[in-house]
């Protein structure tokens, strides 16, 4: 399994939640093709976030890409902040608990 780690600074959570619930509620996660798993790690102090978005396999992380690219076009800047990096991890080790 690997993980995408997408960092951000600024941006709205609370605006963030909001679409993320109408996307939920309208049946459309709005993820790209081979996500497997979704998680977003949120600063509030220091108004950052982490997305991990996590693959069966390597390839169809590299795949997901240009829909990534693409949602950073349909979520306005002052929505999901400015995007400080990517960072691709294979995951190791993984106990949902």
């Amino acid at each position: 399994m690997f993980a995408r780690v997408a960092s951000f600074e600024g941006g709205d959570t609370e605006k963030l939640r909001e679409m993320n619930e109408q996307r939920m509620q309208s049946g459309e996660s709005g993820m790209p093709e081979g996500v497997k798993r979704i998680l977003v790690l949120n600063d509030e102090g220091a108004n950052r976030r982490l997305f991990i978005t996590f693959f069966e396999s390597e390839d169809a992380l590299r795949a997901a890409e240009s829909q990534f690219a693409a949602m950073g076009d349909e979520v306005r800047e002052d929505v999901r902040g400015r995007r400080t990096g990517i960072d691709v991890y294979q995951v190791v080790f993984d106990d949902q608990a």
